[in-house]
C-alpha cells in the first residue's frame, strides 16, 4: 500500500481555515468575472432590438426572479420583476435562456420586438425521482437496490436540530434509538433492519461521499439522506458496508437570482418522564412494613416521626424531618433552545452557489446552584457551509465545498450525567435537607464557628449518600470545543470526443478536527450535617463538617484555571479516481463505473491507519422494463496482516417492470406500477476491538519479567454477510396509492470471536473467525397521496419493518448445558433468566417449606417472596436454573404513521413512531428496596405483595440495611443459598412504546401580497413539537433505551415556535 506522507501537526487550524478561504475566494473571483458591455458576433454584426416579455408557470402565474440571460453570451442579463416581466437589449436571433429554481430551463429565439411569453413547468425530475446510490446518481425508475430516501423539507420540519433523531420513522428497516436527551450529546444509535454482529452494527456514514458524522450537521445544508440495505447496494463499499450505508447529500446552487432563505426559532424542552416523587411519610411507613419482615423491630421509625414527616411542627423540624423531591429541587421545569440559520443560493450557468450559516443553542434543565451559568449542562454549536459548482468549460465541471462546525459543550467537573442522575434516583427524602438555610444558624449556633452566616451545603453522615445539590453547588465546569473543517473538491471531465457518455471523476478531501477541553476550577465550600442527638442533649457542637471539606465560609471566585486537560487533532485524507460510462442507444441504456479510492487517517499520537478500495459496477436497462446490475467491491484494511488485507465482494441484481409492458398497461390501466427486484451478493465488515490482531500482545510482571499475553491471529479475516433481498414495488390510480415490500435475509459469517484456550496453553488468543449470525425480516411501506379540485392535498403513509437475528456459532463454555449457551438465542437477549411459578410468590409458610428446592439454608424468606422455578429440576435454587427468557434489548418490530395535508396556505404534518417486541435490562438494585441501606424506595416497588394484593407486581418489601442480610443487597450472597439470587429474571422488564414523535403546523402567507407589501418571496410562522407523549408500560426509565443502570438525562419534549423568511 502506497504510504502518503501527509504531516497534520505542520498545518494548524488557523492555518487550514485560511488557506481553504483564499482557495475558496481565488475560485470563487475567477468564475464571476464582471460582465463585458456588449457582444461580439462572429463576422457581419446583426442590429440590436429590445427583447421585452413575461415570465409565467403553467397556471398563468407571474414567476419573479427569473433569469433571462443570452446564450453564449457574456452580457450580464435581467432578472424579472414582481409581474414576472423583462426588457433586455439583444441582437437580432439571439437566444435568451431563461431559468428559475425548481423549474425546467427554457430557450427562446428573438426574431423581432414582439412581446415574448416564456411558459416555464415544474422540474420533471424532483428529489424523489432521483435516488443518490454508492458512488453515483441514478433515476428510481432504474433503482435495482433497496434504498429508502428522505428530503430535506422533511428534516427541517421535523424539529429536531440532530439528524440521527430527525430520521426516526421516516425510513424503512431504519431503528434509531436515542438514549439520551442531554445537551449536545444526544445522538441516536442507528441501525438498518436490525443489528447484525457483536462488533459493531451501525452503518457505514458518508456525507458528500466522504466518510463522516452527520450528527452535528444542520438540517437545513442537508439536500438528502439515502440509506442503502441490500448486497445490490452496498457491495460496492465493499469491507465496510455489511451493516448498510448513509449516504448524506449537501445542497448545491441552482441557476437563478439570488434566493435568501432566513429561520429562526425560539423553544422550550420539558424532560418527557420525571419519576414520581414518594414522600418521606410514605417512605418510613414502608420502611417499617420491610423491618418488620426482616424482624428487625428495633429500628421501627416511630408513628410520632412519621407524622413529623408529613406535617412538621415547627420550622427547624423541616430541617430534621425533610421531604425533598430532589428531582423538583435540582430539575427546571423546562430548558430553553435556540436555532437560527441564514443560507443563500443561486447562480449563472457559469458558477452556482449554496451558502449557509447555523446556530444552535440548547439549555440545561438543570438549575444553576453557581453564579457561573457554564457550570452547568449547555450547548452551542454554529453550522457554516460553502458549496461552489463551476461549469470552466462545457465539458469540465469542478465543484468546491467547504463544510465545518464549532461546538462548544459545557459541563459541571468530575459530575457525569449518568452520575448525577444516580444520586438523585438514589437519594432518599428523608435523611438530610437539601441545604441548611441561613436561619437555621440562628437557632442551632456553630459553636467552633460562632460568627458564621449564610447557607450552607447539606450532606449525609454516610460519605455514600451525596447531595447532587452540593455536587452541582462548586462551580467546578469542564468546556469541551470541537472545531471540525471539511474541504472537498470534485472534478468531472466530460471525453464526449473519445466516445459519448464517457468522463472522468476526481474527488479530493481533506476532514481535520481538533478538540480541546478546558477546566475551571474553584476552592470548594464544606458540606455539613447536623447531629440531632447532640442538638437534643446539648453536649457538644451539633455542627459536623464532611470529612474531605477544608472550612472556608466565603464563596470564592472563579479565578483558579487548570488550563487544558487534552487536547485532539487528527485529520482524514480521502481522494478516489473514476471512469464513468452513461449511454443510450435506442431502447438500450447502458452504464459503467471503474473507480479507485484511499482513505488515510492520523491522529494525535496514533499510527495511521489506511484503507484501499477498487468498485467496479455495470448496469443494462432495456425499455426500462428489464433491468440488471453487477457491483463489485475490492477492499484492503490494514486492520489484518498483509497476506490477509483483501476481500472481494460481488453482487448482482435483475428487475422486471411489467407495468412498463403494452399487454399491463391495456388490461390495467388504473395499475400504474408493478416492479419486482431481486438481489443477492457477499459485502463485508472490518470492525473489531483491535487493531493488531496479527501481533501478539505482551505485558510486564510485577517483577519485571515480560510475557506473553494474547498469541498473534495471522489469519484474521473481515466478516462476510451473504444478503438477499426480493422486493415489489407497486402504485395504483397514477401512484397515488402505493405499497413497497421488501424481503430480505443475512447470513453473517467469520464473526471475530474470542476463543475458548485451554490453561495447558499458558495464554490467551486474540480474536478468531468462529462466530455466524442470521437474520431475516420484511419492509413495508404503504402510502396514500392526493390532491383536490378546492386544492387540498393530503398525504397518509405508514411503514412497518419486522426483523429477528439469531446467533448460530459462538464460542460457549465447553460444558454449559444447551439452554445456558448463547448460541440459538437473539443477540441481546435475556441469557440469565428466570422463570417464576404458580402465582408467583409463596402464599404461605407452608408453601415455602413444601417447595421441592427449599433447603435449610434459607434466612428471611418470606411469604410474598418470589417463587421462582427450579429448571434444571435438581432439586435447589442454583445458577444453574438461569436460563435464556423471551425477548431482545432491539425491537422485533418498527412502525411509524404519517399524516399531512396542505391547504391556502396552512400546513400540518404528525409522526407516529412504536416498537414492539422490545425489552430493557435493569440494574438489579432497582428490584431491590432500600437499596444498600437508603431510605429509598421507586414507584414500581409500591405494588408490592401483601395478603391484600396477591397479584402483585413486586414482592413483599425486606430490608437490605445490614451485613446479615447479604441477599438484599446483591441479590447473590451465600446466605440465602440461592432463595433470593435470581432476580434476572425480574430486572428484564418489557419496553413496548408508542409515541408522538413529531407535529408540524406552518402558515404560509401570499406571495404576491408579501412581495407587494414589504418585498418578501415567502413568509411563514411555524410550530413544531418532538416527543410529545409516550405510552409504554414501564413505570420507570425511558423505553427506547437498551439498559437502565444508574440514571439518564431524559428525553425531551420540545415545543418551538418560529418563523421562514424568502427574500
Amino acid at each position: 500500500m502506497e504510504k502518503f506522507h501527509l504531516n497534520p501537526f505542520s498545518i494548524t487550524p488557523s492555518g487550514l481555515r485560511s488557506l481553504c478561504m483564499t482557495l475558496l475566494i481565488l475560485l470563487f473571483a475567477a468564475a464571476v468575472d464582471p460582465a463585458v458591455a456588449g457582444e461580439q458576433a462572429a463576422g457581419t454584426q446583426q442590429p440590436t432590438i429590445q427583447a421585452k416579455g413575461r415570465v409565467v408557470d403553467t397556471n398563468g402565474a407571474a414567476v419573479a426572479g427569473a433569469a433571462v440571460t443570452i446564450k453564449g453570451g457574456t452580457a450580464g442579463g435581467t432578472i424579472t420583476d414582481a409581474q414576472g416581466a423583462f426588457s433586455l437589449r439583444v441582437r437580432k436571433g439571439a437566444l435568451l435562456h431563461v431559468s428559475f429554481l425548481g423549474y425546467q430551463a427554457r430557450e427562446i429565439a428573438v426574431v423581432d420586438a414582439s412581446p415574448l411569453t416564456v411558459t416555464l413547468t415544474e422540474e420533471a425530475h424532483k428529489v424523489e425521482d432521483v435516488v443518490i446510490v454508492g458512488y453515483g446518481v441514478q433515476k428510481k425508475e432504474s433503482v435495482l437496490g433497496a434504498i429508502s430516501q428522505v428530503s430535506n423539507e422533511q428534516l427541517v420540519n421535523s424539529g429536531t436540530t440532530n439528524i440521527t433523531n430527525a430520521i426516526a420513522g421516516k425510513l424503512s428497516g431504519v431503528t434509531t434509538i436515542q438514549t439520551s436527551g442531554q445537551p449536545g450529546n444526544n445522538d441516536a444509535d442507528i441501525f438498518i433492519r436490525g443489528v447484525s454482529s457483536w462488533n459493531g452494527s451501525k452503518p457505514l456514514v458518508l456525507v458528500d461521499g466522504v466518510e463522516r458524522s452527520f450528527a452535528d450537521l444542520d438540517p437545513n445544508e442537508v439536500a438528502s439522506i439515502s440509506v442503502l440495505k441490500d448486497a445490490s447496494a452496498t457491495a460496492v463499499f465493499g469491507a465496510k458496508g455489511a451493516n448498510g450505508v448513509i449516504i448524506v447529500t449537501s445542497r448545491t446552487g441552482r441557476t437563478g437570482k439570488p434566493r435568501m432563505n432566513v429561520s429562526l426559532s425560539y423553544g422550550l424542552d420539558f424532560p418527557t418522564k420525571i419519576p414520581n416523587h414518594i414522600s418521606s411519610a410514605q417512605t418510613a411507613s414502608l420502611l417499617n412494613v420491610a423491618l418488620k419482615n426482616v424482624q428487625s423491630y428495633g429500628s421501627l421509625i416511630p408513628r410520632s416521626e412519621i407524622d413529623e414527616y408529613a406535617r412538621p411542627s415547627s420550622r427547624l423540624n423541616t430541617i430534621r424531618y425533610p421531604d425533598n423531591d430532589w428531582f423538583d429541587i435540582v430539575l427546571r421545569n423546562c430548558a430553553q433552545t435556540v436555532n437560527a440559520n441564514y443560507n443563500v443560493s443561486g447562480g449563472s450557468e457559469r458558477v452556482k452557489y449554496f451558502l449557509s450559516l447555523g446556530y444552535t443553542h440548547e439549555g440545561s434543565i438543570f438549575r444553576d446552584f453557581s453564579e457561573w451559568d457554564h457550570a452547568n449542562f449547555r450547548y452551542d454549536r454554529i453550522n457554516y457551509r460553502s458549496n461552489l459548482d463551476f461549469d470552466v468549460t462545457k465539458s469540465t465541471k469542478l465543484s468546491v465545498k467547504v463544510g465545518g462546525v464549532l461546538g462548544i459543550r459545557d459541563k459541571p467537573t468530575g459530575a457525569s450525567v449518568s452520575g448525577l442522575f444516580n444520586m438523585m434516583y438514589s437519594a432518599s427524602p428523608m435523611m438530610y435537607p437539601a441545604y441548611f438555610p441561613a436561619w437555621v444558624l440562628d437557632e442551632i449556633p456553630d459553636k467552633d464557628y460562632p460568627d458564621a452566616t449564610g447557607d450552607r451545603i447539606s450532606s449525609s453522615r454516610t460519605a455514600y449518600f451525596k447531595n447532587v445539590q452540593a455536587t452541582l453547588s462548586t462551580g467546578d465546569f469542564d468546556q469541551i470545543t470541537d472545531n471540525k473543517l471539511y474541504t472537498d473538491l470534485n472534478l468531472v471531465q466530460k471525453l464526449d470526443f473519445i466516445t459519448k457518455g464517457l468522463s472522468l471523476k476526481a474527488n479530493v478531501s481533506l476532514s481535520t478536527y481538533y478538540s480541546r477541553v478546558s477546566q475551571t476550577a474553584a476552592n470548594t465550600n464544606p458540606s455539613f450535617y447536623i447531629d440531632w442527638e447532640k442538638y437534643d442533649t446539648g453536649e457538644g457542637n451539633p455542627w459536623i463538617y464532611s470529612a474531605a471539606s477544608d472550612v472556608v465560609f466565603e464563596q470564592t471566585p472563579y479565578a483558579v484555571t487548570r488550563g487544558s486537560m487534552e487536547n485532539t487533532y487528527y485529520a482524514t485524507f480521502y481522494w478516489e479516481g473514476a471512469v464513468d460510462y452513461n449511454r443510450t442507444f435506442g431502447d438500450h441504456t447502458v452504464t459503467a463505473l471503474a473507480l479507485f479510492n484511499q482513505r488515510e487517517n492520523i491522529k494525535t499520537s496514533n499510527f495511521p491507519y489506511r484503507t484501499q478500495g477498487l468498485v467496479g459496477r455495470v448496469t443494462y436497462d432495456y425499455k426500462h422494463k428489464y433491468l440488471f446490475e453487477c457491483n463489485l467491491g475490492y477492499t484492503g484494511s490494514e486492520q489484518f496482516a498483509p497476506e490477509n488485507r483483501y476481500g472481494f465482494f460481488p453482487a448482482v441484481a435483475v428487475g422486471w417492470v411489467p407495468s412498463q409492458e403494452g399487454w399491463w398497461k391495456r388490461a390495467m390501466p388504473w395499475w400504474s406500477k408493478m416492479k419486482i427486484r431481486y438481489s443477492d451478493g457477499l459485502v463485508g465488515s472490518d470492525s473489531s476491538d483491535s487493531r493488531w490482531l496479527y501481533f501478539s500482545s505482551y505485558s510486564s510482571g510485577s517483577d519485571g519479567y515480560i510475557y506473553e499475553s494474547a498469541a498473534a491471529n495471522l489469519v484474521a479475516q473481515w466478516e462476510e454477510a451473504r444478503k438477499r433481498d426480493l422486493g415489489i414495488e407497486m402504485g395504483w390510480l397514477n401512484n397515488r396509492l402505493t405499497l413497497n415490500l421488501d424481503l430480505f435475509d443475512e447470513k453473517r459469517t467469520n464473526m471475530l470471536v474470542s476463543p475458548n484456550v485451554t490453561m495447558l496453553v499458558g495464554t490467551s488468543y486474540k480474536e478468531v473467525n468462529r462466530g455466524s449470525m442470521k437474520k431475516h425480516g420484511i419492509d413495508i411501506e404503504l402510502g396514500w397521496t392526493d390532491k383536490t379540485a378546492s386544492g387540498f392535498a393530503y398525504n397518509l403513509s405508514a411503514m412497518v419493518s419486522l426483523n429477528e437475528n439469531r446467533i448460530t456459532n459462538f464460542e460457549d463454555a465447553p460444558y454449559a448445558p444447551d439452554y445456558q449457551k448463547t448460541a440459538g438465542k437473539p443477540y441481546k437477549g435475556q441469557t440469565n433468566g428466570v422463570d417464576i411459578v404458580d402465582s408467583g410468590y409463596y402464599e404461605s409458610i407452608d408453601d415455602i417449606h413444601n417447595y421441592p428446592a427449599y433447603t435449610a439454608d434459607w434466612n428471611f424468606v418470606n411469604i410474598g417472596a418470589y417463587k421462582y422455578l427450579d429448571y434444571s429440576a435438581d432439586g435447589q435454587l442454583t445458577d444453574k436454573d438461569l436460563h435464556a427468557i423471551a425477548g431482545s434489548q432491539y425491537p422485533l418490530a418498527i412502525c411509524s404513521f404519517n399524516a399531512g395535508f396542505s391547504y391556502k396556505g396552512f400546513e400540518f404534518s404528525m409522526l407516529w413512531y412504536a416498537n414492539f417486541g422490545k425489552w430493557v435490562e435493569y440494574n438489579k438494585s432497582w428490584e431491590i428496596e432500600f437499596n444498600k441501606g437508603d431510605y429509598r424506595i421507586t414507584k414500581s416497588q409500591l405494588d408490592y405483595w401483601r395478603p391484600d394484593n396477591r397479584d402483585a407486581d413486586h414482592a413483599t418489601l425486606v430490608y437490605g440495611g445490614t451485613s446479615g442480610h447479604p441477599m438484599y443487597m446483591w441479590a447473590g450472597g451465600s446466605g440465602d443459598a440461592g432463595a433470593k439470587m435470581m432476580l434476572a429474571g425480574r430486572t428484564w422488564r418489557k419496553a413496548d412504546y408508542v409515541a408522538l414523535k413529531e407535529v408540524y403546523l406552518a402558515y404560509t402567507f401570499n406571495a404576491k401580497r408579501l412581495r407587494d407589501r414589504v418585498g418578501f418571496r415567502s413568509l411563514s410562522l411555524y410550530l413544531t413539537a418532538t416527543n410529545l407523549f409516550t405510552l409504554s408500560g414501564l413505570v420507570e426509565g425511558d423505553p427506547q433505551s437498551t439498559t437502565f443502570t444508574s440514571g439518564f438525562y431524559p428525553q425531551m419534549t420540545s415545543v418551538k415556535l418560529g418563523v421562514k423568511i424568502g427574500f
